[in-house]
């Protein structure tokens, strides 16, 4: 009887985590709506369709990308589009792998090491943060949320510059 019962609990178990998972795949694929270096040619992205770009944009935070790949952050400073960059429409630089953004700015822990990801390169992380929300990240990978709880960072794990905890891909 116990038996039947465990085997009910696994298979509604199995069922709510594939329906969560699959709304946030959907959720996910909406977000990373921008521009990308495509085989040397810069593309719009929109709800996952790739279209030349065929004018400069400025992102809703004031970044601009123009149709050669230059990008010109709201800090003003100056990068070049490589193969496989993207700039989201909130003016974020991510790497794309396949259908996936590889890269967001925040924190994250690699080879047990604290490392600050900002516009796709990572440094090591010198000094505590605190995220947009409030959330505290420590040097040593402890991170304390809004909420007041506590939990350690494992390998691959990052908390993105508004406090979000997620799991990096590997590029």
């Amino acid at each position: 009887m116990k038996s039947v019962w465990l085997k009910k609990i696994a298979l509604i178990t199995l069922v709510v985590s594939v329906s969560a998972f699959s709304a946030y795949a959907d959720k996910a694929d909406t977000m990373h709506n921008g521009v990308e270096m495509k085989d040397g040619k810069m593309m719009v992205v929109k709800d996952g369709q790739a279209t030349p770009m065929d004018q400069d944009m400025t992102m809703s935070d004031g970044t601009k990308v123009t149709k050669d790949g230059t990008v010109v952050m709201k800090d003003g400073k100056t990068k070049t589009l490589k193969d496989g960059q993207m700039v989201s429409m909130d003016g974020k630089m991510m790497k794309v792998k396949g259908e996936h953004m590889m890269m967001h700015d925040g924190v994250m822990m690699k080879d047990g090491k604290m490392m600050v990801i900002k516009d796709g390169q990572a440094t090591p992380m010198d000094q505590d943060m605190t995220m947009s929300d409030g959330t505290k990240v420590m040097k040593d990978g402890t991170v304390m949320t809004k909420h007041g709880k506590s939990k350690t960072l494992k390998d691959g794990q990052m908390v993105t510059m508004d406090g979000k905890t997620m799991k990096m891909k590997e590029q």
